[in-house]
């Protein structure tokens, strides 16, 4: 029996997300954090960078650790991922980035999981996201449990990366992957549940 990968784009913030597993990437080269990351670390009173400090992550790409959330986040657990150089970081690194995360989290039994991109901003996730969907899907091949994947953007962003991830969602096997955005600016026709097949498109070429 396989798992279906349910996909979301949410606007409130990480840790307001009820989910079991947070995720936040963090820079090898880059203090303080920032992003996710630096929203974690600021309501676990900076146990992310006591971490970092006491040598037990460091950023590189790959790298994970897990951490209890202290019911500081509404999540249960916060999976920390080293994503490398920041000047390094590609579409090809985003999207092993992500791969790495849904593999991590299934390899958990984490039912859902909720993570801001990986590394980029809010406004750069149409760009991405053919990279992040693509991810998304390798890192959970072969999984016979489902999994629920939040992605958290600004309210500003989410009709357009809910429109990059509708584009990118046709040449995808429906039965593996559902996708829904949560946001008051959409419509009732496109907060439902979406079926690849009926929204088959090209998605804007990444630069």
């Amino acid at each position: 029996m396989s798992g279906m990968l349910d996909l979301e784009l949410g606007s409130e913030s990480l840790e307001r997300c009820q989910v079991d597993l947070a995720v936040a990437g963090i820079f090898s080269d880059e203090l303080p954090l920032r992003g996710g990351a630096g929203r974690v670390d600021w309501r676990l009173c900076g146990l992310v960078s006591d971490q970092i400090l006491a040598g037990r992550i460091q950023g590189d790409r790959g790298e994970a650790l897990l951490i209890p959330s202290t019911g500081q986040l509404r999540a249960h657990r916060v999976m920390v991922l080293g994503l490398g150089l920041r000047s390094e970081y590609r579409l090809k690194l985003i999207s092993e980035s992500v791969q790495q995360v849904v593999s991590r989290a299934m390899a958990l039994a984490a039912p859902s999981l909720a993570m801001t991109p990986l590394g980029i901003p809010g406004d750069e996730f149409e760009r991405c996201a053919e990279a992040i969907v693509a991810g998304a899907m390798k890192g959970f091949e072969g999984a016979t449990a489902s999994l629920r994947v939040r992605i958290v953007l600004p309210a500003g962003e989410m009709n357009r990366g809910a429109q990059a991830i509708v584009a990118c969602l046709g040449t995808l096997e429906p039965s593996k992957i559902r996708f829904q955005q949560k946001s008051s600016l959409v419509s009732a026709s496109q907060s439902s549940w979406t079926n690849p097949q009926q929204h088959a498109g090209s998605p804007r070429s990444p630069r």
